[in-house]
């Protein structure tokens, strides 16, 4: 996103000022006042909010911040005399007067850039294959909708290859960079693999594979699936503290990043205060595919917990996800998730989700989604599967607990009570308020004539829903096999549920 005002470049994602072509010094703090004005353009902001937001509620003096109103000034083309882009207004503040043109939506995505990887220990001749790797892992990146992954005809370039990763990063425009090391012998590869912040030179993520030269392919799909797998989470959870950290205002990205954080619980309240958040990112962005689709998804997690809900409203707002983000893996996940439970079809959500898996084969979410949906039609067998699959892909996703809880269905459904017992007992550990983890375990419990455990869940779960009943269970839930509804319904009865 930019910023065009009075001949200079805001650009929000470089945190820099350009003139023309060329970059301008700036110091990070000058940047966030610049931005935190620009922002707030509509607005008198005053000494105050300026200390709480861009000084982070350090007590300066006035004179410290008239050395930086200056410096902004100076970047942006203006004096203290003129005053024609950031005005002084005698006890009331600050305000960014001059004209503004915004380039770009607000959806504030992070980029990334793949540098061709660094050939050790082998023939010459593997240059090709150095690069080539990195290219094809470029693309394969690609499948994640929520970051950009910038094109290698601008990353491979030969003027890139001399700088800094920082000065990489600047010139490229990117908030992360993957390099890598390849070492070749006539019979084996081996590729070492690291996602790097350029800011300050941390390690994301590092992750090694190798292999014969006959598996080129194989090592090249296994890479990509760890990168999209492993460093997702990392990735979200980064961008949400540099949102946070740098003047306090959310683009609608952010405010997705915000939701899917404060959701981890599984909670009433986390549900309610991501459902607020993703609110203000369809505000700032009305055709946020993403936003739309875990908006429904919240919708369908708060039935559990006893609250109404619109279905037809949350079925409008499914079909808006798949149809406005039909290259998007997560609003394709999400939305067609939500789509087959209000729509109740689960087969019809499934061709979504499957469409989000031929996007991104790595995306814990979408299999977990699919998993869900197996479930309801009545297949736990192939719901395992991807449940699976997606704690292989991301063991430290912040939501395994709901694939750990699927697990415990699918088993429960198998008639493996144990096993079902154990996953429900894994999930309830990380996520105690998530009562649909309540109701399974109390179900295999029960069937596995453990009911003093079973009846302390039963009461555990009544405190969090009380007007919880079977029947009331019945009617809401989506699980269509006839065999599966009854194992389900015997055990919790078995417990004594109403």
């Amino acid at each position: 996103m930019k910023y065009l005002s009075n001949n200079r470049e805001i650009n929000v994602g470089a945190r820099t000022v350009f003139q023309g072509p060329d970059p301008l010094h700036v110091e990070p703090q000058v940047f966030d006042l610049i931005l935190y004005l620009v922002e707030n353009r509509n607005r008198v902001v005053d000494k105050d909010e300026l200390l709480a937001r861009v000084w982070k509620g350090r007590v300066v003096s006035d004179a410290t911040i008239a050395s930086r109103l200056n410096a902004a000034r100076r970047a942006l083309g203006d004096d203290g005399r003129r005053q024609e882009v950031i005005k002084t207004l005698s006890r009331q503040g600050f305000r960014y007067v001059a004209s503004v043109r915004v380039e770009g939506d607000t959806i504030g995505r992070p980029a990334i850039a793949v540098l061709p990887f660094v050939l050790v220990e082998g023939d010459d001749r593997d240059d090709h294959l150095s690069r080539g790797l990195a290219d094809q892992l470029a693309a394969a990146l690609g499948q994640a909708a929520w970051f950009d992954v910038r094109d290698t005809a601008a990353s491979f370039a030969p003027e890139v290859s001399e700088l800094s990763p920082s000065e990489i990063a600047d010139r490229l425009q990117v908030g992360y960079l993957v390099m890598g090391v390849l070492q070749s012998t006539a019979e084996e590869l081996r590729l070492a693999v690291r996602l790097v912040d350029p800011a300050d030179g941390r390690q994301v993520w590092s992750g090694s594979l190798e292999g014969s030269r006959s598996d080129i392919f194989g090592i090249q799909d296994r890479i990509a699936s760890r990168l999209l797998g492993e460093i997702e989470p990392r990735l979200r959870r980064l961008e949400l503290q540099r949102s946070e950290s740098h003047h306090g205002n959310y683009s609608a990205f952010d405010h997705y990043l915000r939701a899917s954080d404060i959701l981890r619980p599984m909670d009433l309240p986390a549900m309610r205060a991501a459902c607020f958040e993703l609110d203000k990112a369809v505000e700032e962005f009305p055709d946020y595919a993403a936003a739309h689709g875990m908006r429904a998804w919240i919708a369908t997690l708060l039935l559990p917990q006893g609250q109404r809900v619109d279905a037809k409203a949350e079925l409008e707002r499914s079909r808006l996800a798949v149809s406005k983000g039909s290259f998007d893996c997560d609003a394709l996940a999400m939305g067609g998730y939500s789509l087959g439970f209000f729509d109740r079809h689960p087969l019809t959500g499934l061709d979504y989700v499957r469409r989000a898996l031929a996007i991104n084969p790595s995306s814990s979410r979408a299999h977990d989604h699919a998993g869900w949906l197996l479930l309801y039609s009545g297949s736990p067998g192939e719901a395992l599967e991807h449940f699976d699959r997606g704690l292989a892909l991301c063991p430290l996703d912040e939501f395994g607990f709901r694939m750990l809880t699927g697990r415990a269905f699918a088993r429960l459904y198998r008639h493996d009570y144990r096993g079902a017992i154990e996953d429900a007992r894994r999930a309830h550990a990380v996520a105690p308020d998530y009562t649909v983890c309540h109701r399974v375990l109390i179900a295999a419990l029960a069937h596995n004539d453990q009911m003093k455990a079973a009846r302390s869940a039963l009461k555990e779960l009544l405190k969090i829903n009380p007007r919880l009943s079977v029947a009331r269970y019945a009617k809401e839930t989506r699980f269509e096999g006839p065999q599966d509804r009854e194992t389900l319904f015997s055990g919790l009865r078995l417990a004594g549920m109403p």
